[in-house]
């Protein structure tokens, strides 16, 4: 038999094979599993989060999404890192004075005065769900919204122009698919 009467019969039968297989699936359990003992993240990344200017991750003016639906996920600000949030020296770290903002120029009302905010954000769709703290993601946890998103981080003062300092942020995510 020649090879290419050999080639002619193998080609359908391995483009069948190739056609049928299927997509590996989202293991969202998986995801979570692997953060929760420690196994090395699939992404991970670090910004400083500016007292005068926020941040975002991944970085740049227009950031792609990076979590992903089913993705597990923390964000991890420094505790030991300060902002100061007047000109006279008074700072905080990334949970704020502990006192609610209420009502006036608060950017965040009803979350901690001078505290790291995290902003889930889809491009090209917009906001995803409600402000949080920062804080409030350190444990190991499963991005359930079935929108793509990049991390926008503020801090909740309505003057950040008299803000200095800044706190280390890192993100690490468990890809569902990876």
């Amino acid at each position: 038999m020649k090879i290419s009467r050999i080639l002619a019969l193998l080609l359908p039968a391995t483009l069948l094979t190739a056609a049928t297989v299927p997509a590996a699936a989202a293991d969202p359990a998986g995801a979570l599993s692997r953060c929760q003992n420690g196994a090395p993240a699939d992404y991970g990344a670090a910004t400083n989060v500016l007292g005068n200017g926020g941040g975002n991750i991944p970085t740049g003016s227009n950031p792609p999404n990076v979590l992903m639906p089913g993705d597990a996920f923390k964000v991890r600000p420094l505790i030991s890192d300060r902002v100061r949030v007047d000109l006279w020296g008074y700072n905080v770290g990334p949970d704020g004075n502990g006192t609610l903002a209420q009502g006036g120029d608060w950017p965040f009302p009803g979350l901690n005065q001078f505290a790291e905010v995290l902003r889930f954000n889809n491009d090209p769709g917009g906001w995803v769900g409600n402000p949080a703290h920062a804080t409030a993601f350190q444990g190991c946890q499963t991005w359930n919204s079935g929108y793509p998103v990049r991390f926008l981080f503020y801090v909740n003062d309505a003057a950040t122009w008299d803000n200095g300092g800044y706190w280390a942020t890192n993100v690490a995510i468990w890809r569902a698919n990876p």
